[in-house]
């Protein structure tokens, strides 16, 4: 592919990619080894290349939203870890309800949820008042088939369900929603969910209620029904503006399904055929990236969404959270 002015890396290409700006810069820039000789295309040069040019790294990825690194000989969640530190952004510290295995300094398993169960699209920890502006993801083990990481730039949806349904819009943006969400006591293996007592670390529920109030949520109402935790979820940014030009989708219209969807601020039902249309605009604006070992894919998580497709096993991808 054509050079970048300044562009410490080579640019590659995959399937599916999309332009982004004025600029040409395409969605998701895919970075490649300047040199590829064992000599030459090493863990460490990677790390002296991105320390060297946390700058350019970081400027690129405000534009384009998605950095995949690929070409690069990782091995292992160490050298993950490693990549992570020689970014220099700090750790953000993962609140959600996800189930996830910490690995290694930083670095978690993106999901345990079993494999052939779809993940949608979401920003991470849309819903707290905090949330790591970036997130990546390492491919230790590449999938026999499916498993795709697929991405969004959010705020296309919002310009496309703002030409389509512009009251509903308007009304999401005054009223929020308000999402209702259900934990059992114990883990589900077959959910990608964990259960309270894993996630709040304890058996009582007075101290896993007093963790949920100030967990950073905003919750509006909480109940138990024998040993489940149940409570409502008030999230009046149900989009934020980014950068000055963006207006990102930043809710779960795009993760519940028409059976779990939110409420509208104000108590009214969300009308299903705009729940429709919004994950059929999802749908027709992601690019699946198809992984392979030791890929690094890096998200502006203030932007852009993720979705996990299924997948035959084994399929290992680690993530990490960044400030």
């Amino acid at each position: 592919m054509g050079k970048l002015q300044d562009c410490p890396f080579h640019l590659g290409k995959i399937a599916q990619q999309k332009v982004v700006n004025e600029d040409g810069l395409l969605f998701p820039m895919v970075l490649l080894p300047q040199d590829v000789s064992d000599e030459g295309n090493t863990l460490q040069s990677f790390l002296h290349t991105i320390e060297s040019n946390r700058e350019w790294i970081d400027d690129h990825l405000k534009k384009v939203g998605a950095l995949l690194f690929r070409g690069f000989p990782l091995k292992s969640a160490s050298d993950f870890n490693a990549v992570m530190e020689a970014f220099g952004w700090d750790e953000m510290a993962y609140l959600g309800a996800a189930s996830r295995i910490r690995v290694e300094g930083r670095v978690f398993t993106a999901n345990e949820a079993p494999l052939h169960q779809p993940i949608k699209f979401h920003h991470e920890m849309a819903l707290f008042e905090d949330f790591p502006t970036k997130l990546a993801f390492y491919c230790e083990i590449a999938p026999p088939d499916g498993g795709q990481t697929a991405i969004l730039l959010s705020h296309k949806i919002t310009e496309r369900m703002e030409e389509k349904y512009p009251e509903f819009v308007t009304k999401l943006e005054k009223e929020g929603l308000i999402y209702s969400a259900i934990f059992p006591a114990d883990d589900d293996p077959n959910d990608f969910l964990i259960g309270w007592q894993t996630l709040y670390k304890t058996k009582d529920k007075e101290e896993a209620q007093r963790k949920a109030l100030d967990g950073g949520l905003k919750i509006s109402k909480l109940t138990w029904d024998g040993n489940k935790m149940t409570f409502q979820i008030e999230a009046s940014d149900s989009m934020r503006i980014v950068d000055g030009d963006k207006k990102a989708w930043f809710n779960l219209l795009t993760f519940n399904d028409l059976k779990n969807a939110p409420i509208l601020g104000d108590g009214s039902v969300i009308p299903k055929e705009v729940i429709e249309s919004c994950l059929q605009i999802a749908e027709e604006e992601a690019i699946e990236v198809k992984w392979e070992v030791a890929d690094v894919v890096v998200l502006d998580n203030r932007f852009v969404m993720h979705a996990r497709r299924p997948s035959k096993p084994p399929r290992r991808i680690l993530a990490a959270f960044c400030k």
